[in-house]
Parts: structure tokens; C-alpha cells; sequence
């Protein structure tokens, strides 16, 4: 606001149009002073029909309840008590627009709420603070979160226990209407290998915004999906994302079929259920990572959630990776591998394990994924489908037999291939002899692709 207190302010009805959208701020002693004669001049029920005002508000203006007065309004007073202009540029303090008051007000209001917010937020338990019986305790959760979310367009109608469910009834705006709707989450969640498993496999391919779900494409993750969240109260459906018009050949049902405007190509499926609550629930647990993987059972089926999500089976190199972009999950992710001793180093794009064994016993039991499964037992237990790029160089080898490395290279034109003919040889598909080595592949190299590459 800018301060006009040495201003002096004439008041004529030319002025009128121009200054109307101001208001002043009068000395208490002023104010107090004009109020009070005026009061003794009229009647309340005259000075409110003739300033536009209610008549309990005069005697806010009288007692600087109200310490603001419009330019309009102050004119009107000037005439009324044919006030001098020394009186009036003697104790005006400062003169500033509407708008800046609705400004400040404004800014003054969102300052309160979010300060009302943050309290409401350090009101929230610690995860710890809900585990009871090895169970999470959403109901008490809830009970602390509503308070953040039962506010300005979003009213909570009802909350109703049916049993082991939370049935909460609200009404929110969409497109200008007001509709109501009903969302279902359990009171209680058991940390149970399933739990700990999807968990894992939500942090690394959640699906956006109000939707409590993952996105991915193999049929057995979406499909294992489906069945927790059903578990968990919750109406699932299947979207299929499209970035062309190649749609996929899939072998169950999906609910819709979102194309996307994009040179990009690839599609996506979205299994999920729309809950946002729940979903708060589940980035309430994620934003106290590090802790709360201190508190499961086993953080074991917690990355091979993650690993079905994010992870890759290297075979050139026999090692496991899990996937990360994010620097706040990297540090998380190499503490905890450490302390299972599954961490080696960080590529630049993935945390690797090299301890093949550990992997296998600890982790490798509660993955689902077939492709990482099946690469998997191929690392560790030499039997599986062949991948189509080792496929290819075998094919190659027994066409044309005692060829060099380079050779191979070349007709296949591909760069290198030292590392496939070593993991090759690593299956004991391939020997080499001779030096510069000579490839030739062995009996059982040619038994599995009689087999198509299967049951090595």
C-alpha cells in the first residue's frame, strides 16, 4: 500500500469517477470523532440507508472494529459535517485501491490455510504409528487425513463401518456439477507377502493421478493386479494406452482404449481402480520409504516387487539390476540392498547385484514376471527358452561352423557378439577352439534348437 499521509486529497465530485475505487485509513482519533457526530446528527437507520450499510456497522466505523473507508463513502461524510481540508489531509494515514485489500486478504487467507494444512499434515501418525498385529491401520490414518481433504469443493457426506470396510460418501464438483460419489478401502491392510510384493511393484510403475494401480504390459502382473486390488474393496478396469493405431493382440478383456496423440510409438496397460484416497494412502507409506521398509517383514518380496516393475536380468553379464531414475529411491534402494547384500555398484541407470546365489534363494521366489523368471533360470539353472539375440548367433553357428568372432559379427551385422557367445558357451551351447577362437556349436546346442530354443 502506498502511503499518501502528507498527501493532501481534494474531494470534489469531478474527482468522483476517478477516485472510487480507492478507500482511506483514517487517524482512530479522526474517526472515532466523525462517527460520533454523525451519530448524534442522524438516526442509525438514516446514516445506513444513506452510506449503503447495515446499521450495526456504523458502530464498527465508530469504534475502528472497521478501520477502512471507502473515498465514496468518506465524501459523502466530508459533506454531511462540512469537514475543512486541513482536518481531513491532517489525519488521513494512507489511501491504497480495493484491490489491494482483496489482495492482502486473499494472500492473508491462502497464508492461513496452508499453514492450517501443514498443521493438519504434522498431525498425521508416523507409519510406525499405525502398524498394529502386523497389520496397517487405514482407519486411524483416515481419521487424521480427512481433515486435509473435507474442505472447499470436496464435502464428506458420511463415514460408515460395514464390517472389515470404510465406506466414505462425499460430494465434489465435475464440469460445474455437483455430484456425489462413493469410495471403499479397508480398514485394516495386512502386510502379508502380497502386500509387500505389490507394494514393491506400485513404487516402480504406478499409474497417475487419482488412480491407485500400475501400468505395465505382461498379462500375469496385470492380471495379479486386478486380483489384489479387488481384494482391497476395489472396482478394477483395464485401459489400454496407444501412442498409434497398432492395437496389441491381447488375450483378455480390457474396460477402454485411450489413443494418444504422439509421434511417439509402444502402448500400455493401466489396471487400476480410481480411489484417491487410497492412493494418498499409498504415497504416504512411499514418502517414508526408507523407514517403512525397516518395519515389512521381508523387504526381500518388497524388491521383487520392484524387480518385476523395474528390474532386468543382464545374461551377457549373469547379473540382476533394478531400474532408477529417481536420485531420493537410488539412495534409498542402495542402503537396503546393501544390508540384504544385493548391492555391487550403480551403472549410471541401475542398481546391480552380481551375488547370483542370493538373488535366486532370497528374492527370485516371489517374482512373477515370466520373461524374468524365465532369464532368470536360465543365469542360474541353464534351462529355459533362449532369447531371440542369442537364438539368431546359434542359428548362425550351426549354418556356418568354425567362424571367428569377428566373422559372426560381420554376417550378423552386429558390432560385437563376445558377450552373447560367452554366455552361449556359459549355457554350453557353443564351444569355441583353435586361436583367434573358431565357434562351432555342441550336441546339445543343436537339440535346443530343434526345439526352437526351448527346455534347454
Amino acid at each position: 500500500m502506498n502511503s499518501l499521509k502528507s498527501q493532501k486529497i481534494c474531494l470534489i465530485e469531478s474527482d468522483r469517477e476517478k477516485t472510487n475505487n480507492l478507500r482511506i485509513r483514517l487517524s482512530k482519533e479522526f474517526q472515532y470523532k466523525i462517527f460520533s457526530e454523525l451519530v448524534e446528527k442522524f438516526s442509525s437507520s438514516e446514516l445506513a440507508k444513506m452510506f449503503g450499510i447495515s446499521r450495526s456497522m456504523i458502530y464498527h466505523y465508530k469504534n475502528y472494529r472497521v478501520n477502512n473507508i471507502s473515498i465514496e463513502m468518506f465524501y459523502g461524510i466530508k459533506c454531511k459535517l462540512n469537514l475543512s481540508e486541513k482536518d481531513v489531509g491532517d489525519n488521513i494515514i494512507e489511501t491504497f485501491r480495493n484491490q489491494d485489500v482483496m489482495k492482502k486478504c486473499l494472500e492473508s487467507g491462502i497464508k492461513f490455510r496452508r499453514n492450517q494444512l501443514k498443521d493438519f499434515r504434522d498431525e498425521i501418525p508416523k507409519v510406525h504409528e499405525i502398524i498394529e498385529n502386523n497389520h496397517l491401520n487405514l482407519e486411524k490414518w483416515f481419521s487424521y487425513y480427512l481433515k486435509l481433504i473435507n474442505f472447499g469443493c470436496r464435502e464428506i457426506k458420511n463415514i460408515q463401518i460395514e464390517g472389515e470396510i470404510l465406506k466414505v460418501t462425499y460430494t465434489n464438483y465435475v464440469n460445474n456439477k455437483k455430484k456425489t460419489f462413493i469410495t471403499l478401502f479397508p480398514r485394516k491392510m495386512n502386510i502379508d507377502e502380497d502386500f509387500q510384493y505389490f507394494f514393491g511393484l506400485w513404487v516402480g510403475d504406478k499409474a497417475g493421478g487419482g488412480r491407485i494401480g500400475i501400468i505395465n504390459k505382461n498379462k500375469v502382473i496385470n492380471t495379479y493386479t486386478a486380483s489384489y486390488l479387488t481384494k482391497l474393496y476395489q472396482k478394477v478396469e483395464f485401459v489400454l494406452y496407444l501412442h498409434n493405431d497398432n492395437t496389441p493382440n491381447l488375450d483378455y478383456n480390457l474396460d477402454k482404449i485411450i489413443r494418444i496423440n504422439s509421434p511417439r510409438n509402444g502402448w500400455a496397460i493401466s489396471v487400476h481402480a480410481i480411489n484417491r484416497i487410497l492412493k494418498s494412502f499409498f504415497e504416504y507409506l512411499q514418502n517414508d520409504l526408507d523407514n517403512f521398509l525397516d518395519l515389512i517383514p521381508n523387504k526381500n518380496i518388497f524388491f521383487a516387487g520392484l524387480f518385476d516393475a523395474e528390474g532386468n536380468v543382464f545374461l551377457e553379464d549373469k547379473c540382476f539390476r533394478w531400474a532408477s531414475k529417481n536420485e531420493l529411491n537410488i539412495r534409498i534402494f542402495t542402503k537396503h540392498l546393501k544390508e540384504l547384500d544385493l548391492f555391487k555398484r550403480f551403472d549410471g541407470s541401475n542398481l546391480v547385484t552380481n551375488n547370483r546365489e542370493l538373488f535366486f534363494k532370497e528374492v527370485f521366489p516371489f517374482i512373477k514376471h515370466p520373461q524374468k523368471i524365465n532369464d532368470t533360470q536360465l543365469i542360474m539353472l541353464k534351462e529355459g527358452i533362449l532369447n531371440k539375440r542369442f537364438k539368431n548367433i546359434l542359428e548362425f553357428v550351426q549354418d556356418n561352423p568354425k567362424k571367428t568372432k569377428r566373422e559372426i559379427a560381420k554376417a550378423l551385422k552386429m558390432v560385437k557378439v563376445y558377450s552373447q557367445l560367452k554366455f552361449l558357451e556359459y549355457l554350453e551351447l557353443v564351444k569355441m577352439e583353435d586361436y583367434p577362437h573358431k565357434i562351432m556349436i555342441t550336441n546339445k546346442g543343436s537339440e535346443a534348437l530343434l526345439r526352437g530354443g526351448k527346455d534347454l
